[in-house]
């Protein structure tokens, strides 16, 4: 944690998500990639989302002028770069959801890498010095669903 150790701070909050791998290093984190397609928006209103048998994933979420569509979650895949046969597997699947898809414009493809570890790890650990140092990461692709919990429970650690 030398890079950490150098600040002037009490308390040091680590929520580097993938890069706590090397960072603390942890080797337990790992990337989920995630993949989008941004399309235009045939008029649909409302969002979907299904999961087929197989567990692959299907979702429809509106935005103004556009549809974003999904999704993929590959553990262990480092790549960033959009894949065009997952990308016709997404436009696929969503447009049989919502036939109205079919056709629309691709406006742009994301990919992303969801930091995931077998839990998440939010623990505190003191430094050599007295100060204290908080980690809040590992949580895959439920982050936006578990930030203010898992918020609440670090500045716990940070303040107790």
């Amino acid at each position: 944690m030398t890079g950490l150790a150098r600040a002037d701070a009490p308390v040091v909050v680590n929520c580097s998500g993938l890069g706590a791998r090397d960072l603390v290093p942890d080797p337990a984190v790992r990337p989920v990639r995630g993949q989008l397609v941004v399309v235009e928006n045939p008029g649909i209103r409302t969002w979907t989302v299904s999961t087929a048998a197989d567990g692959t994933t299907a979702y429809v979420f509106p935005q103004p002028g556009r549809l974003v569509l999904g999704g993929t979650a590959q553990e262990d895949d480092w790549s960033p770069e959009p894949d065009p046969v997952q990308a016709e597997a997404i436009l696929r699947r969503c447009a049989a959801l919502r036939p109205r898809i079919a056709g629309a414009r691709i406006l742009e493809h994301r990919v992303g890498l969801r930091p995931a570890r077998d839990t998440v790890r939010i623990a505190r650990e003191p430094l050599p010095d007295g100060r204290r140092l908080v980690h809040n990461y590992g949580h895959g692709g439920a982050g936006v669903t578990v930030a203010w919990g898992c918020a609440e429970d670090a500045a716990e650690l940070a303040l107790g």
